[in-house]
C-alpha cells in the first residue's frame, strides 16, 4: 500500500465519479434524442463537455485505484491524475464559452477572456508537469510515498468560477430572470459543496461539483422540445432547422396545416389522438413536425433523390381526408417547396401565413411563384407604409388622392365628392386600397395615411375655391383606429386651418363600430367637430353590423346606403319594401341619403324613388385623380347652370310620374 504525507488522510469513494459517468451517458442519450436543430456550436460544446466529464471521471477512478494499489506505477498514476485535472479545467473553459452567446458577451471581451483562460490552463498544466520532475508538484517516491505539492488546478477553478459569476451578474439583464437565478444558484451550490467536502477532508464529489453547472445548462437551454400530445417539436427549432438546410443547399418540402381548436380536441378525445398517431407514424417517417401557436402544425422534409414527393403528398392528403370525414375539424393546408428566391426561414413562415389569410376554410393550396411575388410585393408595400408613417410628411408624394364625384339631385350638378386613397410606389406603380389598407390597419399605420389624404384634399379644395368652382364639400374616410387617437380632433382642425378653408368644406366618413369604447369615442369626436360645421357620413350602411339605437344616438348628417342594399331592392317585393322603408325612415328623421354603387339609369330611378339626395357610382364616374374633379364641377356664375338644373328636375318629376 502506498503511504502518503497528506493525501492518505483524505477519504475517497468512487460513488461520485460513477454517478457522473452514468449521468453523462443518460444526458448524452436524452440530449441526442431531443436535439432537432438549432445552434450546432452550443450543442457541440455541450457534447464535448459530456465526453470530457465521462473521461475525467473514469480517469479519477483509475487514478485512485492505482494510487492505492500494491504495485508501484508512478507514470500511469501521474497520467490519470493529469488527464482528470486538465479535462475538468477544459470543462470549465467550455462552460464559459457556452455562456458567451446567451449572455451576449461582446466579441472583444469573449476573445480576451478565452485567450486568458487558454493561457492559464497551459501554464497550469506546464507547471504541474514541471512540478512533478522538480519536486514542487505532485509526485510519487520510489518507496511508495506520494506528495500533493502545489495544486495549480485550484487556481484555475477559482479564476474560472470568479469569471463566470462575474459574467452572469454583469450581463444578467440579457437573461430571463429565472434562467439567471438558476445558473447563479447552481454555480454557487457547486462552490459550497466543494467547501463542505474540503472541510470534511473528502475527495469523492469533486467531479460532481464540476458537472452540476453542465446539468443546469441542459435543463435551462436544452429542455425537451416535443409536445406530449402530438409529438410535434417546439416551433423555436423550425427556423434554425430551415436556415441550416438552406445554408447547406438542401431542398425541403414544407406542409402546414392549421386546424381550429385542434389542441383542445386532441387532449379531450382519445379517438382523435389515436387517429393522429396513426397518421403521424404512417406519413411522418423522415420529417419533423413543428407545433406553432394558432393551432398550426408544420411538417418539414429534406428532399431525397428518387423520392416521388407528389405521391407522398397525395397519400398524406388522402389519409387526412379520411380522418376529416370522421372528426370534421375545419382546416387550411398550405404546401411549399424551398425556393432559391427565398433565403430566409422567417420568410417561409410569413409566406405561409400570407397565403393562409387569403384561403377559405377546408382548402388545400400549393404556393406558387405568383404567391411568392405577391408576398414580396406586400412586404415592399408594408415597408413603404412604415416609411411614410415614420417621415410624417403631410404632402408625401407616394400617397395620391383620387375621388369619386357625387351627384346632387337637388342642385342638379356635382358639388360634392368622396376622397379615395391610392399609393404610387417605385417598384409596383399604382397600388389600390385593397392591397394596402388591410396592411396599414393591421400594423397601425393607417392614421398617417388618413391625415395625408385630409391635407391633400383640403389643398385641392382651396384650389377649386380660388378658381371659383362651386364645391360644397369633399368627404374623407377615417377608421376606428383614427378615432382612437387622443389628438384626432386637434389634428383635423389644424389640417383644415393650415390650408385656409372653411370647416364646412370637409366631411368625415366613418363606419359603425361594435366596440362600446369606440362608439363612445366616436360620439365625442362627432359632436366636437360638428360644432365647427364639419359634416359626418355613416359609411356602408347595410353591410355587417347595424344598430339603429346607436345610429340614432350619434348625430350623423348623411347615411350612405351600400350598393348591396341597392342590389337587394330588386330581388323581390319584400326586399324592395325593406330597403325603401329604411330610406323613408331616415328621410323622415331629417337625414340626407346617399346611395353608392349606382351603375345605370335603372339604379338611378330606384334611388330617386327611395328619397335619395346624393348618388355615387360608375354611372357618373369611376374614381379619378382629384385634379380631374374640375371636369365635373361648375363655376358659380355658369350661365348654363339654371338650364341644367331644370333638366334634372324635369327628369326626376318624370320618374315619379312613371311610378305613379
Amino acid at each position: 500500500m502506498f503511504k502518503s504525507t497528506t493525501l492518505d488522510l483524505a477519504q475517497y469513494t468512487p460513488v461520485g465519479d460513477i454517478a457522473v459517468m452514468a449521468l453523462c451517458i443518460i444526458m448524452s442519450i436524452l440530449v441526442g434524442q431531443s436535439f432537432i436543430s438549432g445552434n450546432k456550436q452550443r450543442f457541440r460544446i455541450l457534447t464535448i463537455n459530456l465526453v470530457f466529464m465521462f473521461i475525467g471521471s473514469a480517469s479519477n477512478i483509475l487514478f485512485e485505484i492505482m494510487l492505492n494499489s500494491t504495485e508501484l506505477r508512478p507514470a500511469p498514476i501521474f497520467i490519470f491524475r493529469f488527464v482528470h485535472c486538465i479535462l475538468l479545467s477544459l470543462v470549465m473553459y467550455l462552460y464559459m464559452q457556452y455562456l458567451n452567446e446567451p449572455l451576449w458577451v461582446p466579441m472583444k471581451t469573449a476573445k480576451t477572456l478565452s485567450l486568458i483562460a487558454c493561457t492559464v490552463i497551459i501554464l497550469a498544466g506546464t507547471a504541474d508537469i514541471a512540478g512533478t520532475f522538480l519536486g514542487f508538484g505532485f509526485y510519487v517516491t520510489q518507496n511508495g510515498d506520494y506528495h500533493p505539492g502545489i495544486n495549480f488546478y485550484i487556481v484555475i477553478y477559482v479564476l474560472f468560477m470568479t469569471t463566470i459569476i462575474y459574467l452572469l451578474v454583469k450581463y444578467r439583464s440579457r437573461l430571463l430572470k429565472q434562467v439567471f437565478f438558476g445558473l447563479l444558484s447552481v454555480n454557487a451550490l457547486s462552490v459550497v459543496i466543494l467547501l463542505i467536502q474540503e472541510k470534511h477532508n473528502q475527495l469523492s464529489y469533486t467531479t460532481l461539483c464540476y458537472f452540476l453547472p453542465i446539468i443546469s445548462i441542459i435543463f435551462l437551454f436544452h429542455s425537451n422540445p416535443f409536445d406530449i400530445d402530438t409529438g410535434a417539436v417546439s416551433s423555436n427549432f423550425f427556423f434554425d432547422e430551415l436556415n441550416d438546410n438552406i445554408s447547406d443547399g438542401k431542398e425541403m418540402l414544407i406542409m402546414c396545416c392549421t386546424m381550429q381548436n385542434f389542441s383542445k380536441s386532441i387532449t379531450k378525445s382519445p379517438e382523435l389522438k389515436t387517429e393522429f398517431y396513426k397518421f403521424f407514424h404512417q406519413n411522418v417517417k423522415k420529417g419533423i413536425l413543428y407545433h406553432f401557436p394558432n393551432e398550426r402544425l408544420v411538417l418539414t422534409m429534406v428532399k431525397q433523390k428518387k423520392v416521388n414527393y407528389n405521391k407522398s403528398i397525395n397519400k398524406m392528403l388522402e389519409d387526412f381526408y379520411n380522418s376529416y370525414d370522421i372528426f370534421s375539424i375545419d382546416y387550411k393546408i398550405t404546401i411549399i417547396e424551398t425556393n432559391k428566391s427565398i433565403s430566409n426561414a422567417n420568410d417561409y413562415y410569413q409566406l405561409i401565413e400570407y397565403a393562409e389569410s387569403k384561403m377559405p376554410m377546408n382548402f388545400v393550396h400549393r404556393i406558387t411563384s405568383d404567391d411568392i411575388q405577391s408576398y414580396y410585393n406586400s412586404n415592399y408595400i408594408l415597408s413603404e407604409l412604415k416609411d411614410i408613417a415614420e417621415k410624417k410628411d403631410p404632402s408625401d408624394p407616394r400617397v395620391l388622392v383620387y375621388c369619386q364625384p357625387v351627384f346632387n339631385i337637388r342642385t342638379g350638378h356635382y358639388d360634392t365628392a368622396e376622397a379615395l386613397m391610392r399609393l404610387k410606389l417605385d417598384k409596383t406603380g399604382l397600388v389600390f386600397p385593397d392591397k394596402f389598407i388591410p396592411l396599414a390597419e393591421q400594423h397601425n399605420l393607417i392614421h398617417q395615411l388618413s391625415m395625408i389624404i385630409l391635407n391633400k384634399t383640403c389643398f385641392a379644395i382651396r384650389g377649386f375655391i380660388e378658381e371659383d368652382y362651386d364645391i360644397k364639400r369633399i368627404s374623407v374616410n377615417f377608421s376606428a383606429i383614427d378615432i382612437r387617437y387622443d389628438n384626432f380632433c386637434a389634428e383635423v382642425i389644424s389640417t383644415i386651418e393650415r390650408n385656409g378653408i372653411d370647416y364646412r368644406k370637409i366631411a368625415v366618413e366613418i363606419t359603425e363600430s361594435r366596440s362600446e369604447a369606440d362608439f363612445n369615442l366616436m360620439k365625442q369626436r362627432v359632436m366636437q367637430l360638428q360644432e365647427l360645421g364639419i359634416k359626418f357620413y355613416l359609411d356602408d350602411f347595410g353591410t355587417g353590423y347595424s344598430n339603429f339605437e346607436r345610429i340614432m344616438e350619434i348625430p350623423f348628417d348623411i347615411i350612405k346606403f351600400d350598393r348591396s342594399l341597392l342590389i337587394e331592392s330588386v330581388k323581390n317585393s319584400s326586399s324592395r319594401f325593406m330597403v325603401k322603408t329604411f330610406a323613408n325612415m331616415f328621410h323622415d328623421l331629417k337625414y340626407s341619403i346617399l346611395f353608392e354603387g349606382v351603375e345605370n339609369e335603372s339604379d338611378e330611378s330606384r334611388c330617386i324613388l327611395m328619397k335619395a339626395q346624393y348618388l355615387q357610382g360608375y354611372k357618373y364616374s369611376k374614381p379619378i385623380p382629384i385634379e380631374e374633379l374640375r371636369n365635373f364641377l361648375v363655376k358659380k356664375e355658369d350661365p348654363t347652370e339654371p338650364k341644367k338644373i331644370d333638366m334634372i328636375r324635369s327628369r326626376v318629376e318624370n320618374i315619379m310620374r312613371d311610378v305613379q
